[in-house]
């Protein structure tokens, strides 16, 4: 049965045991990706699977979900799906990270201890886009040319008054 990842695990032990996690997240749990949500409905799927390379520990990344954000094109809700996988170096300490391969990306497991939700809350914020915008053309968009095309009258109350000023006194 899958989990939430909200309680810490104690990484070095599920390393050596080769352990796969299950996660189910409630998109409401993720607080650091809540401010570029529109909505923050749905549940976030995946799995971290740990293992030992080279004395070091390493997790598996895997997630899918869809989130709700909001287009910066036309500012209305917008369903993204996201669908990630990465490989993650644990390290105890910041020093550590001077040896990891650079096809690796590297997270802190303090203590040797780590929430499996924070592994997966990263992986959201690096596939967010820095401007999400509707593939193609924003729904409604047709609707808004066609009123631009002569569908609805432009009125232009100032027009005439160049023209009055051109005119020679009488």
């Amino acid at each position: 049965m899958p989990e939430d990842g909200a309680k810490p695990v104690n990484v070095a032990v599920l390393a050596d045991a080769g352990s796969r996690v299950a996660l189910a997240i409630p998109v409401a749990r993720l607080e650091r990706i809540a401010e570029h949500l529109a909505s923050r409905e749905g549940v976030v799927t995946g799995s971290v699977a740990f293992s030992r390379e080279e004395g070091r520990i390493i997790a598996e990344v895997e997630l899918a979900a869809t989130l709700s954000l909001r287009c910066q094109r036309c500012l209305k809700p917008m369903a993204l799906p996201v669908e990630s996988r990465s490989r993650v170096a644990l390290l105890a300490s910041e020093e550590e990270a001077g040896g990891v391969p650079p096809e690796l990306e590297t997270a802190l497991a303090p203590e040797g201890r780590l929430r499996p939700a924070d592994l997966v809350e990263e992986e959201l914020l690096l596939a967010l886009p820095a401007a999400p915008r509707h593939a193609g053309q924003c729904p409604g968009a047709a609707r808004d040319a066609a009123q631009e095309n002569g569908l609805q009258t432009t009125q232009r109350p100032f027009a005439a008054l160049g023209e009055m000023l051109r005119r020679p006194k009488q």
